[in-house]
């Protein structure tokens, strides 16, 4: 499949060449607005095939999933409350935000992760044309962070949120039981030691688990940053490689999963079947939850191709002792960008970030953090 950039990545460096000054912004803005008219361009309605594109197939004529899939999506994981029953977005507003995203990467500043890009760009809309400007930099002073120039390109397409059940595009409501238990995680994670401050062990447990290493979970969740997965396909397993902390899921397809599970472990035990043309993979035994479910949840996961450079991947979280019903997200995955291989990731090797981060925060405390 290799990288499957052809064609988006020149126009991108065209827009970034044309974002200085308002001149620029201008001619930037009816440059994407007049991609969206003429392709569809990364803002149409993701998951619309071409007429006259079938599915790639395998030897044993099931779809062909294979290659490395990048999850770059803006689209927020829930629908922000400002934009209320919206489940879409027409292509002037997406155009906009995509170029307000494209302005940001070029002025540089903090690295942004995951919703974030989408919530800054969407405010920027409430801005008059002529004002709108991505800026540049941080306002507060800290250490904490790196600049922007190291994440990858963010693409918009119409939809408000991943969710798509329920409708709202928000998670369900807590059962009274899982609201207890995050108060109690809360006040325990919050409660200062015997010196009136967090131990460092409550401010370790506190970081993203993504940054301390501790492996990658069964969801492809992912976004913007090392968010590539890279899949092989037999006709009795499919393998999930993650670039993130490097995990590879075996899930065996039909007949030959195992009777039992095996040990529960971050990727839990998975197995597969096909459903058309659509491969669905059931996993339990987990040793982690998913956004704060218990280790007993039940996850669905469903992939299938819907384009010649698109991949729809949608999984669903059951677990009745978190939320009042089952949740589902929706994701479309696009060709890897750059050399067609899935590096190690190599987390803790010289790995003194989050130490020094520590210590410079200690460091800002006791300035005044000016």
């Amino acid at each position: 499949m290799g990288s499957g950039s052809k064609g988006k990545v020149p126009f991108l460096l065209l827009v970034k060449q044309l974002g200085g000054g308002q001149m620029g912004k201008q001619v930037m803005m009816a440059a994407m607005v007049a991609v969206a008219a003429m392709t569809g361009g990364p803002w149409a309605l993701a998951g619309q095939a071409p007429e006259g594109w079938s599915v790639p197939r395998t030897a044993d004529g099931r779809p062909d999933l294979q290659g490395i899939w990048a999850n770059d999506s803006a689209t927020p994981f829930q629908r922000p409350d400002d934009l209320g029953d919206r489940a879409t977005l027409t292509d002037e507003e997406v155009a906009a935000m995509q170029a307000y995203a494209v302005e940001y990467d070029r002025v540089g500043g903090d690295a942004v992760f995951g919703d974030t890009p989408f919530i800054r760009a969407l405010a920027s809309l409430e801005q008059p044309a002529e004002d709108r400007s991505a800026g540049g930099g941080s306002t507060r002073r800290s250490t904490r962070s790196y600049n922007q120039f190291w994440m990858i390109d963010r693409w918009f397409d119409n939809r408000t949120s991943l969710i798509v059940d329920p409708v709202n595009g928000r998670l369900p409501d807590r059962t009274a039981s899982a609201q207890a238990r995050v108060e109690r995680q809360l006040a325990e994670r919050n409660e200062p030691g015997p010196d009136g401050r967090l131990t460092l062990a409550q401010e370790v447990a506190s970081v993203d688990p993504a940054i301390r290493c501790r492996g990658a979970g069964a969801v492809l969740s992912g976004r913007g940053y090392n968010s590539n997965y890279q899949i092989f396909q037999s006709a009795d397993y499919v393998a999930i490689q993650i670039e993130m902390h490097h995990e590879t899921r075996i899930i065996p397809i039909g007949d030959v999963a195992p009777g039992e599970p095996g040990p529960v472990s971050n990727t839990g035990s998975s197995v597969g079947r096909w459903e058309g043309d659509t491969l669905v993979v059931e996993t339990t035994n987990l040793k982690r939850g998913v956004r704060g479910s218990t280790v007993d949840t039940k996850i669905t996961e469903r992939f299938a191709r819907v384009g010649p450079e698109m991949l729809q991947y949608e999984y669903t979280i059951n677990d009745p002792a978190t939320w009042v019903q089952p949740w589902t997200a929706r994701m479309f995955m696009r060709p890897a960008p750059g050399t067609g291989v899935i590096y190690e990731f190599a987390c803790h090797e010289g790995n003194y970030a989050m130490e020094h981060a520590l210590r410079n925060e200690r460091f800002l405390d006791s300035d005044g953090r000016r």
